[in-house]
């Protein structure tokens, strides 16, 4: 007798999958949670569009002898991010099938576990490669056996420093304020070096203008919360009930995170930055299926869709040598 495919949709969908797959998928990651959770979503097409504002309009002082200038002035551009893709599989076989037989309890718990290893899959790959570049992250695609794989642009990518090497499609060699801002230099962990760093990743002098996350080490963090007095060390109590440990830095948040490269701390400001899910891959619901020559083998998938938008590059900046005091 082959799955009982209604039976197994019936008890991922009543029993098992959440219909609020952000609070499920990303508690590990702060910057996914952080950007998911704004639902933000686009309709379709190859390429997402990220309209910026570069330039100033004709302005300034003018007596009563003065004429206007009406000359136009260009002050509007687009960057363009090709979308990617990401999926995780779930199957259950004939020996699942038989072996929990009349326990319904047992099957629950067996797809349970096996859509939770799903999660965990999903939020592992998508978790490490939002820090790469999508060079790297289609070369680590193919060699786990993707032919066309559609990785993330990844943080790499927003602090690539080549200004002949397009970001949104925007080379820095064509438009100077698309500059990625990376400190390269050695530097110690400390109270100063984070106001500079802060300094560094600046729109304007306002606090919105400012880094609201800090993505670093376990080590780095440690060696930041150690410049601090006891009595001074606050975290974000929204990102600590998410389950984010973190100390805070004039009002933003600095967040320890496995995937971040050693001595790197990335500074980044979420309002010019973005996740766009596509609509129609915005993590599917799984949906149990048997191959045609395999009646006993059931299969599901999640899929998700979309892209890591950056709208201004010079509100973000990376320290990529920084230590521990000594």
């Amino acid at each position: 007798m082959p799955l009982p495919l209604t039976e197994l949709q019936a008890m991922t969908d009543d029993y098992i999958y959440q219909r609020q797959p952000v609070d499920i998928y990303f508690k590990s990651n702060v910057l996914l949670y952080k950007l998911l959770t704004r639902g933000n979503t686009y309709d379709g097409g190859l390429k997402i569009q990220a309209n910026l504002e570069y330039g100033k309009s004709n302005s300034g002082s003018y007596g009563p002898r003065d004429e206007m200038p009406v000359d136009k002035r260009e002050i509007l551009t687009a960057a363009f991010f090709i979308y990617a893709a990401y999926f995780t599989t779930l199957t259950i076989d004939m020996e699942d099938d038989l072996q929990n037989v009349g326990s319904d309890a047992a099957l629950v718990d067996l797809v349970q576990a096996k859509l939770n290893n799903a999660e965990k899959s999903i939020r592992d790959d998508m978790g490490g490669q939002i820090y790469g570049t999508r060079s790297a992250n289609i070369a680590a695609a193919k060699a786990a056996g993707r032919k066309d794989p559609r990785p993330f642009i990844g943080l790499g990518d927003l602090f690539n420093t080549d200004p002949a090497t397009p970001y949104g499609e925007i080379k820095e060699n064509d438009l100077a304020n698309w500059k990625a801002n990376v400190i390269t230099a050695a530097e110690t962990m400390s109270f100063e070096f984070m106001q500079r760093l802060r300094r560094t990743a600046s729109t304007d002098t306002t606090r919105e203008g400012k880094p609201d996350l800090y993505l670093t080490t376990e080590l780095l963090q440690d060696a930041f919360e150690r410049t601090q007095q006891p009595q001074v060390r606050y975290s974000n109590e929204d990102l600590l009930n998410a389950g984010f440990d973190n100390v805070m830095f004039k009002s933003a948040a600095m967040v320890a995170d496995d995937n971040q490269a050693a001595g790197h701390i990335d500074a980044l400001n979420t309002r010019f930055l973005d996740i766009k899910s596509h609509k129609k891959r915005n993590f599917t619901k799984p949906e149990w299926q048997s191959p045609i020559r395999q009646p006993d083998t059931a299969t599901a998938n999640i899929r998700w869709a979309g892209q890591l938008l950056c709208t201004n590059r010079k509100a973000h900046a990376r320290a990529s040598d920084v230590s521990e005091p000594a």
